[in-house]
């Protein structure tokens, strides 16, 4: 059986997205554990003042990259190749040159690119996660030794059902509808229309996404195809776990920003259903799974029936409940707490919408008012709009309580299947078997690995954040007593006055 490393051996690969979080540790990944790979090509956008070799270089200054620095020199500032280009563009913005490189150098195409904002509007995620997939299908198709297309889906991108297998579901309207519609309808009009084209999906990445699976099942059974294509579904992905480093990560997304503002103190109180278990998976794991995934269609499937794998990436019954969650983001922030919080961490989980906006505005809301009222009062200014930031935070938790007020059953089979296919001498390198990862020194790394990375928090203030928070643990207690008491007080004048006429 031929093994991953000899798989990958000499090939370039195309990866978009490689910016982005999981393609940051996919490029880190492939380099490491398959050092002999030719090259690997990553499109990039350019930016103002930014070009693409300056957003390279300053991605291989992450810690993310300083094992593989280390351990071999030169190896990732030589194999890895910029091209500039963009997901929105046709042709994707490539040029002539380039758009001939790559059809005649690349074997393997990891397509990770997607815009992952609920709130885009529907306009711009179909240019984006739709078109864009086309685009780069297109581009693989000219590819003279394609050997394998994988597409990095979502398991959530069908959401609008409960249970979830690992095949593609058909989509509500076509995706060459929805290409034809974006292209043509101004975007305003588009996006007053985004609801019907919604239909049950809660927002514009869900739905897009299973359209962009759509162009590759329909790619899989044209008669000319001859590409094998992988869908890859991660479920919500937070910081690794092991490799290369413990707790890396590089956004606020889904549990680890609700975290964090819990950390802060910023929230304290959030909207969810405390016995609902979302589907968490590290970052590590699932880049794993996709080189395993990729390198097993490559090598093992020859059928005709066969050239489309699809893959639940799910920890199925291995995650934790919303409360569970949010009891170790209390646990471990006031154990490391960060050097600069609004609060102590605390905070309350409830599935009412009521109870959850009444809260906000009495526990958060009007404090927010308060304090920028005495700053201004005093003449000093705030870093951040408190008022503002409560605003976003309320908006982004209605967004996200589709997924914290429900849950799936994602099958995940042919996930785990992939296990069996690992060869032996190179289970070290991508075994990423969870079964026995324990979910609270998963998050408690979570919490440290989002101040270091994430927020640079000053390792060197750590006992002066520890007195701190003491302090405001002591005010929080003070203030919550003199709360209820005053309460009681009035709950006994009331009393009074309506039984006792005093």
């Amino acid at each position: 059986m031929m093994g991953i490393k000899t798989f990958y051996r000499g090939q370039n690969i195309f990866i978009t997205g490689g910016t982005g979080f999981m393609g940051k540790v996919l490029i880190e990944k492939l380099l490491r554990s398959c050092p002999d790979i030719k090259n690997i090509y990553v499109l990039i956008r350019h930016r103002k003042g930014y070009d693409i070799t300056t957003r390279v270089n300053d991605m291989l200054n992450l810690p993310l990259f300083e094992k593989i620095k280390t351990e071999n020199p030169g190896v990732a500032e030589n194999k890895i190749i910029p091209v500039k280009g963009d997901l929105s563009k046709i042709r994707l913005g490539l040029s002539d040159d380039d758009y001939n490189m790559l059809t005649e150098n690349v074997s393997i195409v990891f397509h990770v690119a997607a815009t992952v904002r609920f709130d885009d509007p529907i306009h711009d995620a179909i240019i984006k996660n739709v078109r864009g997939t086309r685009e780069v299908v297109q581009l693989a198709k000219q590819m003279k030794n394609i050997l394998v297309f994988l597409h990095v889906s979502t398991t959530y991108c069908n959401c609008n059902r409960v249970f979830v297998e690992e095949k593609v579901y058909e989509s509500p309207i076509s995706w060459q509808d929805a290409i034809l519609i974006s292209e043509n309808l101004d975007p305003k009009l588009s996006q007053t229309c985004s609801k019907k084209f919604l239909g049950s999906f809660p927002n514009t990445y869900t739905f897009t996404k299973l359209l962009a699976e759509n162009i590759i099942d329909e790619e899989v059974k044209k008669k000319d195809n001859k590409m094998k294509m992988v869908i890859f579904r991660p479920s919500i992905v937070i910081s690794t776990i092991k490799e290369p480093i413990v707790g890396w990560i590089d956004n606020v997304n889904g549990p680890v920003g609700l975290m964090t503002a819990c950390g802060k103190g910023i929230s304290l109180v959030t909207y969810a259903d405390k016995n609902i278990t979302p589907d968490f998976m590290a970052v590590d794991v699932s880049i794993k799974a996709i080189i395993v995934a990729a390198y097993h269609s490559g090598t093992h499937n020859s059928s005709m029936d066969s050239k489309l794998s699809v893959y639940n990436g799910s920890s199925l019954k291995k995650s934790v409940s919303n409360s569970m969650l949010m009891e170790f983001a209390v646990k471990y922030f006031l154990l490391y707490p960060f050097d600069e919080v609004l609060w102590r961490p605390r905070i309350r989980v409830t599935n009412s919408k009521f109870i959850y906006t009444s809260l906000t505005i009495i526990q958060q809301v009007l404090p927010a008012l308060l304090i920028s009222f005495v700053m201004k009062v005093i003449g000093k200014s705030l870093s951040v709009d408190l008022v503002t930031l409560q605003q976003k935070i309320y908006l982004a938790t209605i967004a996200l309580s589709t997924f914290t007020l429900q849950t799936w059953v994602f099958t995940n089979e042919n996930f785990l299947g992939l296990l069996k296919h690992i060869p032996d001498s190179e289970k070290e390198d991508f075994d990423f078997n969870f079964e026995n990862i324990n979910a609270e020194e998963t998050f408690k790394n979570v919490v440290i690995g989002c101040q270091k990375y994430l927020l640079n928090t000053n390792s060197k203030k750590t006992m002066n954040a520890k007195k701190k928070m003491q302090k405001l643990i002591w005010m929080d207690r003070i203030l919550r007593t003199l709360f209820f008491a005053l309460l009681a007080w009035c709950f006994l004048k009331l009393i009074l006055v309506l039984f006792f006429n005093i």
